[in-house]
């Protein structure tokens, strides 16, 4: 078995699955997406939305059947569990519903076993003035007082903050979100498609008809009481450079890798890698050339694998090492989000 890192071709959820998308994937982050598209999946292995290899022996092939060939030497668990995380990148036209989403208990209990969702965001890009919905307000009611106050009361509970690029979110499970108009956002969460809408602003799709609600469920999950502010994370250096966590859950660890040289990525843990800009992975005497938003399945069991670049961001997503990390940041662990949670 000769593994190597897997250059992936997104599924696209475009059109009617995503009213609120844009051209910019298409036309900004070069994929060869519809030109209405809103979610690129870039590492999914959700059911009938998978992404598939692009190089190598094994291109052409979908992320599933690369789990059955190489199984824990792709993803560092036990023989069958199920694939972890999922990878996104977001083009946010028009604003999307407010939603939230449930945890594992909730979503095993009544979404038929499947797992909940805790995500995070890294803003891309943003037009001036662009706003995210990040928890709610409900001023001393109830959530229920709220939903059945409407639309107009839903909409004044939202707390909405100002985004720039380079912004990092944390959004656990039970946090009422929406992402604004006019960005683009790297989306690292649960493998999971549970999403449950308080409300999507009236939209109407082409049958006149609007998009479903979901909102007794959604007040079943949501905690009014998370309030959060963006994430600043903190930064260690590294040989070829130095590495900025920003969040390391139960569920995922997010960091960037601000490569200047020579940079070893390899330890032991299946790794997400996308690139902000050019650069190149090497490893033994092959190597693959990287573009910008490029996104990369390092499997678990790979070995002596650097990134190289004089100057480059990568956004880089993994299973956490919880452990590991508190102890290489020591104090300065409580500005990692979920790294000092139980």
């Amino acid at each position: 078995m000769t593994l190597y890192p897997l250059l992936m071709a997104p599924h696209f959820r475009s059109g009617e699955e995503t009213p609120w998308g844009g051209s910019m994937l298409r036309d900004a982050f070069m994929k060869d997406a519809p030109e209405q598209t809103g979610e690129s999946l870039e590492i999914s292995a959700l059911p009938e939305r998978e992404s598939m290899v692009r190089n190598g022996a094994h291109a052409g092939k979908s992320l599933s059947r690369m789990i059955e060939l190489w199984g824990e030497e792709l993803t560092g668990l036990p023989a069958g569990s199920d694939f972890p995380l999922l990878l996104k990148l977001i083009d946010a036209k028009d604003t999307l519903s407010v939603q939230v989403h449930p945890d594992d208990a909730y979503a095993n209990a009544n979404e038929g076993g499947k797992l909940g969702k805790t995500e995070a965001w890294v803003v891309l890009n943003c037009d001036e003035g662009a706003r995210l919905a990040y928890g709610v307000d409900t001023k001393g009611k109830t959530l229920q007082e709220v939903v059945d106050g409407g639309a107009a009361e839903i909409e004044a509970a939202l707390n909405w903050v100002d985004v720039r690029p380079g912004d990092v979110y944390y959004i656990p499970s039970g946090m009422v979100h929406a992402i604004g108009a006019g960005m683009q956002i790297y989306e690292i969460q649960q493998s999971s498609d549970v999403t449950y809408r308080f409300w999507d602003w009236g939209r109407v799709g082409k049958n006149g008809q609007p998009r479903a609600l979901h909102t007794r469920q959604a007040v079943d999950v949501t905690n009014p009481k998370l309030h959060l502010s963006k994430i600043f994370g903190t930064t260690s250096l590294c040989k070829g450079g130095s590495r900025t966590y920003y969040i390391s859950n139960r569920y995922f660890e997010l960091c960037r890798l601000n490569v200047s040289g020579k940079m070893p990525v390899c330890d032991g843990r299946m790794l997400f890698l996308t690139p902000l800009g050019p650069c190149t992975l090497r490893w033994g005497d092959e190597e693959l050339e990287l573009a910008p938003f490029d996104s990369v399945l390092v499997p678990a069991a790979m070995e002596g694998l650097s990134i190289e670049s004089d100057d480059c961001k990568v956004l880089m997503s993994s299973l956490s090492d919880r452990e590991a990390l508190h102890k290489e940041l020591g104090y300065r662990a409580e500005n990692v989000a979920g790294l000092t949670e139980e």
